[in-house]
């Protein structure tokens, strides 16, 4: 389902079935409300060990990176023989929460060939002093940036996951268009769950808007703008 198809459907129900033009709701706060009911619907799926779905998960699949510098990190100043430590020019954006930790499904080569594992920045510190496991290609998050250690000269990255605002992945897309109508993306989220989020964020927003004044909100009546690279990615939907 697209984004603006599941903002139509908020604004619908929440006009009882007729959408008017003096709306009080704008796309933006529609679509902040949905991104927080998706997350939480999702991290309640998950925490009852319901397996992720496909569906779901979204592909960074060309994600930049450059040669760390040694102020980056403590580890990055001696890196291992003959490998490299690479850092994400942009932040990753955030996954979802669960139980288990952050819901990042994978982190490869473009091809698919190789596999990052997953490791943590005090686990690192102290791989970084043994030479059985410090040459091991892995990686790490600190700052929200990704590092990698590799012996592999990488520009990009495929990272795989579920995150909390479906747009921000497609704004890290280095190969991707430069340029998306936010409204058109898709809104990540399975079936059985739809119902649930749109009833749940038509609550939240009937909360809000009965607790603020009759013009504190400004109804956004403008053309959605469409996002270039790199600021696209910190854009939320507008009407």
């Amino acid at each position: 389902m697209r984004i603006n198809d599941i903002i139509s459907r908020v604004k619908a129900i929440y006009n009882k079935g007729i959408e008017t033009d003096d709306s009080r709701l704008s796309d933006r706060l529609v679509y902040d409300k949905l991104k927080s009911t998706r997350s939480l619907l999702i991290k309640r799926e998950i925490d009852k060990k319901r397996q992720v779905s496909d569906w779901i998960v979204q592909t960074i699949p060309c994600f930049e990176l450059v040669t760390a510098l040694p102020n980056d990190c403590t580890s990055c100043s001696i890196p291992p023989a003959g490998c490299k430590i690479l850092k994400s020019v942009n932040k990753l954006p955030k996954p979802i929460q669960s139980v288990t930790g952050p819901e990042l499904e994978s982190v490869t080569t473009m091809d698919g060939d190789k596999v990052f594992s997953k490791t943590n920045w005090v686990k690192k510190r102290y791989k970084s002093g043994d030479k059985y496991t410090s040459a091991v290609e892995d990686y790490f998050i600190k700052d929200g940036h990704l590092f990698i250690t590799t012996n592999s000269l990488l520009k990009y990255i495929s990272i795989s996951g579920v995150f909390e605002d479906p747009l921000a992945p497609i704004g890290l897309d280095a190969c991707g268009a430069t340029c998306i109508n936010p409204l058109e993306q898709e809104f990540y989220l399975d079936g059985h769950l739809t119902d649930a989020v749109v009833e749940m964020t038509v609550q939240q927003l009937v909360g809000v808007m009965k607790s603020m004044p009759e013009d504190a909100i400004n109804n956004a009546v403008e053309d959605p703008q469409r996002v270039s690279q790199p600021q696209r990615q910190q854009q939320a939907p507008r009407k």
